[in-house]
């Protein structure tokens, strides 16, 4: 996918990764560029812009958790922009005191966006979903089960909606991102005593780790949009990217009758 003149819209853009990858979006010549969140940081935004100056970069504060706000700022955004080809589902944070609002935000606040994204794209041709996980959403990660569990959910509403059966139903190709350990501000959030009871054992893993940049996870990210291939997870780490394969997927189907 040549990403020139492109409408994106990116939904929680004002974080260290989303920051990295609108950077980089904006670098490859785009037409529009939508941030989305919770918290507005116009100096982020105005560093965006002067990324490439010929890019419309705007900002529209929202909650992604309140379905009908999601609604109402699709429905602006399809009027402003006509129409947008890439959707980056990009939100996260961990609170493993209060599920709802973990699952609000990762995984609920995802399909929120994306069937608001798909409806208001129904009749035109084309488009593209970003959905970024983490490599917990790959194998547990025993510190934090709440947000591995909403993340390994968005690695299966990924695939699931890039089978052929609903692929040939909405014509959207959809990709998700796992990155490993990236530090942002999300690392606060798992070191939180307020937020997890495993922060000790947290910030002992994390010292162990090798972290990527933001940057090195961007531009791993960008490649990947570029090639577009429909249904592929990624596995971003250590500054490099690799396509993850699921063992037994193409014996096994929920639409398989018993021997």
């Amino acid at each position: 996918m040549d990403l020139t003149n492109k409408n994106v819209v990116y939904v929680g853009g004002c974080g260290g990764i989303g920051e990295a990858i609108c950077r980089h979006l904006v670098q490859k010549k785009i037409s529009n560029l939508a941030v989305l969140d919770v918290v507005e940081k116009p100096e982020l935004i105005k560093a965006m812009k002067a990324c490439n100056p010929s890019t419309n970069v705007f900002f529209v504060k929202l909650d992604i958790s309140n379905k009908e706000k999601v609604v109402k700022c699709f429905d602006d955004l399809f009027a402003k922009l006509k129409h947008i080809d890439i959707l980056f589902n990009g939100s996260g944070l961990c609170n493993e005191f209060k599920p709802e609002i973990t699952v609000g935000v990762n995984l609920l606040g995802v399909m929120f966006c994306t069937m608001a994204f798909m409806e208001k794209s129904k009749g035109k041709k084309g488009g593209m979903v970003v959905n970024i996980a983490s490599t917990g959403g790959l194998e547990p990660y025993p510190p934090t089960p709440i947000y591995s569990a909403t993340k390994a959910g968005l690695v299966s509403y990924s695939r699931a909606l890039a089978d052929e059966l609903n692929f040939n139903r909405h014509g959207i190709s959809f990709i998700c991102i796992c990155p490993g350990m990236t530090p942002t501000g999300l690392i606060d959030q798992f070191t939180s005593d307020d937020l997890t009871p495993n922060s000790a054992a947290i910030k002992k893993n994390f010292v162990e780790t090798t972290a990527q940049t933001c940057d090195q996870l961007a531009e791993n990210v960008i490649e990947a949009v570029e090639e577009n291939k429909n249904g592929t997870v990624y596995l971003c780490r250590y500054g490099k990217r690799s396509e993850v394969s699921f063992p037994g997927a193409e014996q096994f189907s929920v639409f398989q009758k018993p021997e």
